[in-house]
């Protein structure tokens, strides 16, 4: 189960004394994998959340991801690897947009992809690196939908203002397809036995999604640690991503 937030919901033409707030995801997400320590390996994953907000519509989401891995160069201080991922979602309501009921996120009512992605990771005593890329093709589609989807809010709209307005307006279906890359570098740096510090980059890129963002953190070790460190690099997880 999980509790997550996803993003802060946009209303640029909201009336006075209507407030929003975050979005929280709230489901399940089941994972697979098979993994023998062979050449290859595979993996799959299948969730569905509620995705709530305060003056957000309700929405539903439901994402299948699979993938499959070749073992390049497998070594203990060095690996590279190779793959496939297929991934599915759904969503009940596209709220991608930033008037008022909407939630501000990427939430096309269907969307698909295909992907190669390439690894490679590095470590000694005192450094731990990893470099990913990967290049995808992506086809999404939503259709005719409310432009202000929350229709409690709009009964508080017209009862505040009583006048003529465009709260009954619809935006058009909307189909996109096309290439998507993505690159991401992580790095952790020895700075005693107990301090870690740690940071990277995730730069994506396509028509309709890039997420981009960096981090850095420190990380502390309650035992002190001389051997050589992770491999790979397993940084913190942002809040926004826990599911």
């Amino acid at each position: 189960m999980s509790n997550s937030l996803l993003s802060f919901a946009g209303a640029r033409d909201r009336p006075t004394g209507v407030r929003w707030g975050g979005v929280t995801a709230n489901g399940a997400t089941l994972g697979l994998s098979w993994d023998q320590g062979g050449d290859n390996g595979v993996w799959a994953s299948l969730g569905h959340h509620w995705l709530y907000g305060e003056n957000v519509a309700d929405n539903q989401r439901t994402r299948a991801m699979a993938g499959f891995y070749h073992r390049v160069v497998e070594k203990a201080d060095e690996r590279v690897r190779v793959g496939v991922t297929l991934m599915h979602w759904r969503h009940d309501k596209d709220l991608g947009g930033y008037s008022l009921g909407q939630g501000g996120y990427y939430s096309p009512q269907r969307y698909s992809s295909v992907g190669v992605p390439v690894s490679y990771a590095w470590r000694n005593y005192d450094w731990s690196l990893l470099l990913e890329g990967s290049v995808s093709w992506s086809q999404a589609h939503s259709g005719s939908s409310r432009l202000y989807p929350d229709a409690h809010i709009n009964r508080k709209v017209l009862a505040n203002y009583g006048v003529d307005s465009n709260i009954d307006a619809m935006t058009e279906a909307s189909d996109s397809s096309g290439l998507g890359y993505r690159l991401r570098g992580l790095f952790e740096r020895r700075l005693s036995d107990q301090w870690v510090l740690g940071g990277g980059f995730d730069w994506q890129h396509s028509d309709d999604y890039a997420p981009s963002h960096g981090m850095l953190y420190l990380r502390y070790l309650f035992e002190p640690w001389r051997g050589n460190l992770a491999l790979p690099v397993t940084p913190l997880e942002p809040y926004s991503e826990w599911r």
